[in-house]
């Protein structure tokens, strides 16, 4: 009889860290999954193509102007929900081009900041 609780004891600890190991492998995978897309949607993955959208600015829910740069020309498009239209041809001259580039964000500095906050407020 008390082999028999041990075997199934055991039988059970088995299950839980097959369960846990297939738990983190499908985690990492969903990790993998979220960089892949956050790359590929940041344009890491096409900043070598020749098409750059400069700007884009929104006049309605499915209505935008976009100015993007086609090689070394900038056009002014109108993006509507089944149409593109070129407005203009733009000069290199009238374009404000900003390099915008994310800085990632530094959580364990966050949480410094947070920390030494509530040791202020305690004392």
């Amino acid at each position: 009889m008390n082999l028999i609780q041990s075997t199934s004891s055991l039988k059970s600890i088995g299950q839980l860290i097959c369960a846990i190991l297939l738990f983190l492998f499908v985690l990492f995978l969903a990790y993998l999954a979220a960089r892949i897309a956050g790359s590929f949607q940041s344009g890491v993955m096409n900043k070598r193509g020749n098409i750059k959208i400069v700007e884009v600015f929104r006049l309605s829910n499915n209505k935008v102007i976009e100015i993007v740069k086609i090689g070394e020309k900038y056009l002014a498009l109108a993006v509507c929900k089944e149409s593109v239209t070129v407005l203009t041809e733009l000069s290199a001259d009238e374009i404000k081009e900003q390099e915008a580039a994310l800085e990632p964000i530094n959580f364990k500095d966050i949480l410094e900041t947070i920390k030494h906050e509530k040791k202020e407020k305690s004392n």
